[in-house]
């Protein structure tokens, strides 16, 4: 058999002819085909390196020099300064390196040998130097080097990643002896496309006819929600926007390549469905989706390798101390380890060095190696990709070993067998890191990456207890710069340590199955599977799509009639899993537990069509109704809607709206975007405005615009790890709410004398919530004196405590931010008001998490069980302090408020909310400011809020409340300003007031 390969990149041999993982690939592929005594020519660019691989390697200089044009035809919007067509008038030459029975064929004309600094043009040459269309050129180059020079005798073409070798299925289609086959190596965005008349005008230089139409086509009309989500999605690196006169060339490649070839089976499968990805909606509405399906049978898995050279090392064998002494770190603390192209945003190493200075400054005790390749290898200049990156390693020297060249193999598997733990962050399903993790994973690092189909293969996703798991898992990433991505991150990296430390056995186990797993992936296997598919093309046999993999897909209409018995089980469990009533049914009866099982399935993937048809057919209104009480719009002030999205296992909730992204921003400048090998997402005017989490799967928010009868789209990211859409209708409900927003004091108001809160309370509070309205505790106490309270209301949601200056999530029991009381200051105010009013007895609450109430010995009987006395005033000062409470055992607290505020207000605020103490807090911290913040964040503003209170420190929020409540046993101060007066906290005076404002008044109990 003759193998051709064609790829831009083939340096697995020399790194200097090397950017990323499809050098290795084609290499070592290349070297399997021909030990087996397949004849294998592989065409690549000489990329300007010739010189310097001859000092290296026997190369011979052809005798093929062909003088020909390459047209090319610029997109006159991004070209706007270039004529309509430029013509290349180019002599491509041919050089020979034989090297294991491959020859290896270099081309090389003026423009092939263009950036040998970096062999691929960076996204930002397009629409500025024609070495952008330096890929362009390798196709023409080389379809013609292949016709003129490797012609004779069958064939297969195989082409490695399709962006680089697009139009060759199209113009050996019509070739008997040449059959192509393209392989898939990373998952960019289906979406690509390329300007069509640059397209049609090289298929017309060679005479090559194709209709673009059927290949591609314009995609199903959008409208309204549709567009919106194309457009927010084009804002991010799943989607790429483009006019009519584009062409996307993976249908173009699908239609006329004999086959298409993934390096795993979960990139077939992602590239098949996008199942669970934000662009899964959209895919199903454009062609390439149709024809994924119409062209199943060409989809097989040839998988990926590591090397032979790479597996027959010993990794017991390295020296650690040696290897990790010459890089300043210390053998003796656990190693993490990373190594990838730079990529700062699809590989995730962004989030990746936030968390690992994280770790770092909080004192976790480990080391790291981190390598992020920026230019090619074989002693070119490595320059440094991000300023910010090498700032972080500079302060933390002997922790982390930074570097940006592309290394050797000998270099790379000496680090890599000092791992303890290898960090592969991928987001967007974009990279798989099949090759650089699977190296580490062989020399026994236990794998810390995220839980993507493409790689689910590693088995690093699979429970812990699980006997096959290899390590810890992230969860899916689609946001650029994703906080959940970096606190995960964080979190198993300090997980990790601890695992190691304290269960060296239980990370022997995981090593063990890391090596294991990775040991599998060799490259004689993926050959035998490329050779079996390429030996089944020649002689003609067809390859049908497997029965399971469209069972699995959920292409229930692309099953054939038998699969529906000899996969019957399959069948049911895919369509149980995916909540498709109608699939199930064709396998199994359907009564009302399946019912209830397929309702579930599709409520818990948000699948809400589904949901809806499950209800209709099992005649259960109660389940339509929860469907579409999901969420709830509501006109705002100002023009604005309010809206309220709930579900259960949501973790964020977003909303598509019109706005800017705006500029490149963070750890890395705009200068290091332009010149990375990433492309900047396009700014379409649609962001994503997330809603605040207010507790029990509610999410609430105030967008700005939208009409009543327009449909907003929602995304939704679960709990799952399932990124989804919804389509919630703006309607304004015929009786909305007096308030949208309750906002409480507890001690003094919400809670009777004794503590507690009364049944008529909590009623009262169930039906405002009922009606629309949100609950808000406000509280001088420290979010960490909140929690039994808080609990015997049955409180998840945002509370705002220590007077304003903590934002408390009580659902997810996690402070949000605190305010501190500087210490020096404190103790400033001391000396003040004491000079002024003679000695005073002090009290400190200490920063979160513990919140300790520390006081000295004659706050007499005001001291309460947990407090922590103290005769030695230095010891109120040891610790970082949230507030400062100030008591005279002889004045009232109204005038020892009022010297501190004169003497002091300036600087800091003082309030008297509890009878006896005066509190001193950080300037501007009031109620009012903390319920500003909380409401701002839930969707609410002043004028719908009807708030609650009983002492003076309660005066600024009734004061910016629409309606400020105090109950009557309040200060005289606070009931002088209030616009009612309730009845006592002990006579339900809360409850009372909410019975009028939402209805069903009572008689307290």
């Amino acid at each position: 058999m003759h193998v051709i390969h064609f790829a831009f990149e083939c340096g697995g041999f020399d790194n200097r002819l090397m950017r990323g993982g499809l050098s290795p690939l084609v290499w070592n592929l290349s070297r399997e085909y021909a030990a087996r005594g397949h004849r294998v020519s592989l065409v690549t660019p000489a990329h300007g390196l010739l010189d310097a691989l001859r000092a290296d390697h026997p190369i011979e200089d052809l005798p093929y020099a062909h003088e020909h044009r390459v047209p090319l035809v610029p997109d006159p919007k991004v070209w706007p300064d270039h004529p309509a067509e430029i013509t290349l008038e180019l002599t491509t030459r041919a050089h020979l390196l034989r090297l294991d029975d491959v020859d290896v064929y270099f081309l090389s004309d003026a423009f092939l040998d263009l950036l040998p600094d970096r062999l691929y043009p960076p996204p930002a040459t397009e629409g500025r130097d024609l070495a952008h269309f330096k890929p362009l050129v390798f196709q023409v180059a080389g379809a013609h080097f292949v016709r003129r020079y490797l012609a004779g005798g069958e064939a297969v073409l195989h082409g490695f990643e399709p962006y680089y070798h697009y139009l060759l299925p199209a113009l050996f289609a019509d070739d008997p002896a040449v059959r192509t086959v393209s392989t898939v190596a990373a998952n960019a965005p289906v979406t690509q496309k390329v300007y069509r008349p640059q397209v049609e005008r090289v298929l017309d230089l060679f005479g090559v006819r194709v209709d673009l139409d059927a290949a591609d086509g314009p995609p199903p009309a959008e409208a309204g929600a549709e567009a919106a989500v194309a457009r927010v999605l084009a804002g991010t690196r799943m989607h790429v926007e483009h006019g009519p006169d584009h062409v996307s060339f993976l249908p173009l490649v699908l239609a006329h390549a004999d086959l298409v070839d993934f390096v795993s089976p979960g990139q077939r499968d992602h590239y098949s469905t996008f199942r669970d990805t934000p662009f899964e909606r959209l895919f199903h509405t454009l062609p390439v989706s149709r024809l994924l399906r119409e062209q199943a049978h060409k989809l097989f898995v040839g998988g990926c390798g590591i090397s032979d050279g790479w597996l027959a090392r010993d990794p017991g064998a390295v020296d650690r101390g040696a290897v990790l002494g010459s890089l300043g770190l210390d053998p003796a603390l656990p190693v993490f380890y990373h190594a990838a192209r730079y990529a700062v945003h699809h590989k995730g190493q962004l989030e990746l060095v936030r968390a690992v200075e994280e770790v770092l400054a909080d004192g976790t005790e480990a080391v790291f190696v981190l390598r992020f390749a920026t230019s090619g290898g074989g002693g070119q200049a490595a320059p440094a990709g991000n300023a910010w990156f090498r700032s972080v390693a500079d302060r933390y020297p002997g922790r982390i070993h930074l570097d940006w060249r592309l290394a050797d193999e000998d270099t790379l598997f000496e680090q890599a067998a000092c791992a303890d733990f290898c960090l592969f962050p991928s987001k967007f399903e974009l990279d798989g890191f099949l090759i650089a993790q699977a190296e580490a994973m062989a020399c026994g690092a236990v794998p810390i990456a995220t839980a993507q189909t493409v790689t689910a293969h590693f088995g690093h996703a699979l429970p812990r207890e699980d006997p096959r798991a290899t390590g810890f898992a992230l969860p899916g990433s689609f946001r650029d710069d994703d906080p959940d991505l970096t606190r995960a991150l964080a979190a198993r990296i300090r997980e990790a340590v601890a695992l190691w430390r304290a269960a060296p056995k239980e990370h022997a186990r995981l090593s063990a199955n890391a090596r294991a797993t990775a040991r599998g992936f060799t490259w004689e296997r993926s050959a035998d599977r490329r050779l079996a598919a390429f030996e089944e093309l020649l002689r003609g046999r067809p390859r049908p799509f497997p029965a399971e993999d469209a069972a699995r897909y959920g292409w229930f209409d692309a099953l054939p009639a038998d699969a529906w018995t000899r996969h019957r089980d399959l069948v049911a469990r895919s369509a149980a899993a995916l909540g498709d009533t109608d699939a199930y049914g064709r396998c199994a009866p359907l009564d009302e537990e399946a019912y209830e099982r397929l309702f579930e399935a599709a409520y818990a993937r948000a699948d809400f069509e589904r949901c809806a048809s499950t209800a209709r057919a099992a005649g259960r209104a109660d389940w339509a109704a929860r469907t579409r009480g999901r969420h709830r719009v509501t006109r705002a002030p100002g023009g604005a809607r309010r809206i309220e999205y709930r579900h259960p296992y949501a973790r964020h909730v977003e909303v598509a709206v019109p706005g800017t992204a705006g500029p490149v921003a963070g750890p890395e400048s705009v200068a290091e975007a332009v010149a990375s090998d990433e492309a900047v997402p396009a700014d379409t005017g649609m962001v994503l405005a997330s809603l605040a989490p207010a507790g029990d799967g509610v999410f609430r928010g105030i967008l700005p615009g939208p009409r009543a009868g327009d449909r907003l789209p929602v995304m939704l990211t679960l709990a799952s790890g399932r990124v989804t859409w919804d389509t919630v209708p703006c309607e304004d409900p015929a009786d909305p709410p007096p308030f949208r927003l309750v906002a409480t004091d507890l001690d003094g108001t919400l809670l009777r004398g004794d503590q507690t809160v009364s049944d008529r309370t909590l009623r009262a509070l169930a039906r405002a919530t009922e009606a629309g309205a949100h609950h808000l505790v406000v509280t001088g106490r420290p979010a960490a004196a909140c929690r039994q309270y808080l609990a015997a209301l049955g409180y998840r949601g945002l509370a705002v405590c220590g007077q304003g200056a903590q934002l408390y999530d009580a659902g997810a029991d996690r402070l949000l931010s605190s305010a501190a009381l500087d210490l020096d200051l404190a103790r400033e105010v001391v000396a003040r008001v004491e000079a002024a009013l003679g000695p005073l007895e002090l009290g400190v609450v200490t920063a979160p998490p513990e919140s300790r109430f520390k006081v000295t010995p004659r706050f007499g009987e005001r001291v309460r069980h947990g407090w922590d006395v103290t005769a030695d005033r230095a010891l109120l000062w040891a610790d970082p302090i949230d507030k400062l409470v100030l008591h005279h055992t002889s004045l009232p607290e109204e005038e020892v408020e009022s010297v501190a505020r004169s003497l002091c207000g300036d600087e800091v605020t003082v309030v008297h909310s509890v009878r006896g103490m005066v509190e001193v807090l950080p300037a501007g911290t009031t109620k009012a400011a903390g319920v500003e913040r909380a409401a701002r964040l839930l969707g609410f503003d002043a004028a719908e809020t009807v708030a609650f209170g009983d002492m003076p420190n309660d005066i600024p929020l009734l004061a910016w409340a629409g309606h400020g409540v105090a109950v009557a046993n309040a200060h005289p101060a606070l009931r002088a300003m209030a616009d009612e007066i309730a009845p006592t906290n002990d006579e339900d005076g809360v409850a009372v007031v909410l019975e009028r404002l939402f209805g069903g008044a009572e008689h307290a109990s």
